[in-house]
């Protein structure tokens, strides 16, 4: 990330030219990420016994076309959750058997989407399967289960496993799915399950704990299974004091547990995972300006162009970032509340921070804003989106224009 900001220091014209705050992507860490799910995939695939394993970018975590079709080079596959995120893996050159359409509570014509691109979807409620079955008898599908367990997670909200969690259907109303399976010949070739997002190594154990659950429930419950989805979740240092995920630790982990269940249930051919944040969130940084500053009861708060609109996680989660400004002034350092431009209290992005004090108009930057940043953005309060741009070595692409007030209002009926 030192690079970046060094790249980022010699075109500090950026701002002017694209508008604050701005969305900043570092080509080469992405490539750095991408290579390392590679190597994770092949050694996972070389310790296991003729089954394969195939990861798919989850591309909620960024969508950005640029960032997708670097999945695709790198030979990965993708999901989707929704006709937009289909649309654009099918524009990324995604042929229908390398993308995975992962749902929640989706309706007939969303489903009729997915049926007529031939795209195998995985649903999670037994409702769900029903309305597939009626709509679509005799045809192959996925579904998630709830291994029970509690999942992994920075917060409950991203926690997926449980007696909480809206997602999966538990053990206990299996029979009730296979029913509805035999009832209007679907072809059940798939179970899926997902704990939570964000695990590093100190929670490895508590994802290899629900791997090994859910693979007790196919084992006890299902038949003639041939594709296993064990989610994603892997992590990324947010905080300095974190270590990366170490791949090769998880790989040999699995593999374990994944040699002893394929030696018991023959019939699976496929392990798939599902990886989001780990691809682009350490290589994006949200680049923005220092609006206003101010001291009261005892407290410095530092005003920012960058609001709850722009970047979501910490009011929506307690998120933590690391904020820093592009060029340290010689004064002080102090704890200060850094805050965005939205007219709404949790509108926080950090809280007690240790910064010099800055001046307005200053730069500041927020980091590993690359995953579930640009994606949950919004317009509220009438807020433009950023751009986004894409860092090279030698050159600097915009890859997504900055909104105006004239692209807010085009589909605004008067």
């Amino acid at each position: 990330m030192i690079n970046t900001i060094n790249k980022i220091k010699k075109n500090i014209d950026l701002l002017k030219e694209y508008g604050s705050p701005l969305y900043i992507y570092d080509y080469d860490v992405l490539k750095s990420r991408i290579n390392n799910i590679s190597k994770f995939k092949k050694n996972l695939e070389d310790k296991l016994n003729n089954v394969r394993v195939s990861i798919h970018y989850s591309s909620k975590a960024n969508n950005n076309p640029n960032i997708i079709k670097m999945v695709k080079e790198a030979g990965l596959l993708v999901d989707a959750m929704s006709p937009l995120e289909l649309d654009l893996a099918k524009k990324c050159n995604f042929d229908n058997n390398e993308i995975l359409y992962v749902c929640n509570n989706i309706d007939k014509e969303e489903m009729k989407i997915v049926h007529d691109s031939d795209i195998l979807i995985c649903l999670d409620s037994i409702s769900q399967v029903e309305m597939w079955g009626e709509l679509f008898p005799n045809t192959n599908i996925m579904v998630r289960i709830n291994p029970g367990i509690n999942g992994v997670g920075h917060n409950k909200k991203v926690v997926t496993s449980g007696s909480d969690s809206k997602f999966g259907i538990c053990e206990e109303n299996i029979n009730k799915l296979l029913e509805i399976v035999n009832k209007y010949n679907l072809h059940l070739i798939g179970i899926h399950q997902h704990l939570g997002s964000l695990f590093l190594d100190d929670k490895v154990d508590d994802y290899i704990n629900g791997v090994k659950e859910s693979l007790r429930i196919i084992k006890d419950h299902f038949k003639n299974i041939s594709i296993v989805d064990l989610g994603g979740g892997f992590g990324v240092p947010y905080k300095e004091e974190e270590k990366p995920l170490n791949l090769t630790s998880l790989s040999s982990k699995l593999s374990k547990i994944l040699n002893e269940f394929i030696k018991e249930y023959k019939s699976v051919k496929e392990f798939k995972f599902e990886i989001g944040r780990y691809i682009p969130c350490e290589a994006g940084i949200i680049i923005g300006t220092v609006n206003a500053i101010k001291y009261e009861k005892g407290t410095y708060w530092i005003g920012t162009d960058i609001g709850m609109n722009t970047l979501l996680r910490p009011s929506m989660y307690n998120s933590y970032h690391k904020i820093s400004l592009l060029n340290q002034r010689k004064t002080k350092k102090v704890k200060a509340n850094v805050c965005g431009n939205i007219c709404e209290s949790g509108d926080i992005i950090g809280r007690e921070r240790q910064l010099t004090i800055p001046k307005v108009n200053d730069k500041i930057i927020i980091h590993n804003a690359g995953a579930y940043g640009y994606s949950m953005s919004s317009n509220y309060t009438g807020r433009a989106r950023p751009a986004e741009l894409m860092l090279y070595r030698d050159k600097i692409k915009l890859i997504r224009k900055r909104e105006t007030i004239e692209s807010m209002e085009d589909d605004i009926v008067w």
